[in-house]
């Protein structure tokens, strides 16, 4: 079963489950403006844009769920990263928020290509990662300090994708606006894909993404 299809499904079964509970909705939209790393290659940069949408609900022992498309595109590496996220909240204190669960990844069009060889790879794989996120709030202000790490080692991926940044929240009645801003970095590593030949004058099998972010996310 593809990562599409799951996200549907769950979609549909949790609607009859979600209908009596209290239900907050977060919408997301990012700018992202990574430079990109080949075998420890500095590449060209790119920018690209982050979508993401979220349900939090009170219902007992179910997950909150988030869905997360990102992207990149350059010479020397390319992929689109699907996330489904499944976490429960396990803190929630007025100056702190503490989140924790797994992230599921579906990377598709994915190409690595080889600087000495000109050899293209793809590495079109389904991986998860251990999932945390954490805000801390400046007291006194609507200003937060944000995090958010993926951590996960499996299909013979190393993967990380992290997150650090600042938030400000704008209260509209009953919702939120919150204006986002930070650091990304994603990195991939994978012995038998990115492995430069002998002799190689490249570096480790990796290829890493990192760069400044800016976005808003409505919550409703």
């Amino acid at each position: 079963m593809g990562l599409k299809t799951a996200i549907a499904l769950a979609a549909v079964v949790s609607t009859s489950a979600l209908a009596e509970s209290s239900l907050t909705t977060k919408f997301g939209a990012e700018m992202w403006f990574p430079k990109t790393e080949v075998n420890e290659v500095n590449r060209e940069s790119d920018t690209t844009p982050s979508f993401y949408a979220a349900i939090e609900h009170d219902v007992k022992y179910v997950p909150d769920a988030r869905v997360r498309y990102s992207t990149v595109d350059a010479d020397y590496m390319a992929f689109n990263k699907l996330d489904l996220t499944l976490y429960y909240r396990i803190l929630e204190h007025d100056l702190m928020h503490f989140d924790a669960g797994m992230t599921f990844s579906d990377l598709s069009n994915t190409k690595y290509v080889n600087a000495d060889t000109n050899d293209v790879k793809n590495f079109d794989e389904m991986i998860w990662a251990w999932y945390g996120y954490a805000e801390i709030t400046v007291p006194n202000t609507n200003l937060d300090v944000i995090g958010e790490m993926n951590f996960g080692n499996n299909s013979g991926i190393k993967s990380t994708d992290l997150i650090a940044g600042m938030q400000y929240r704008l209260p509209l009645g009953s919702s939120t606006l919150a204006l986002r801003g930070g650091y990304r970095v994603i990195d991939l590593e994978a012995e038998e894909i990115f492995k430069p030949a002998e002799g190689s004058n490249l570096g480790k099998p990796f290829i890493f993404a990192n760069g400044f972010f800016a976005g808003a996310e409505f919550s409703f």
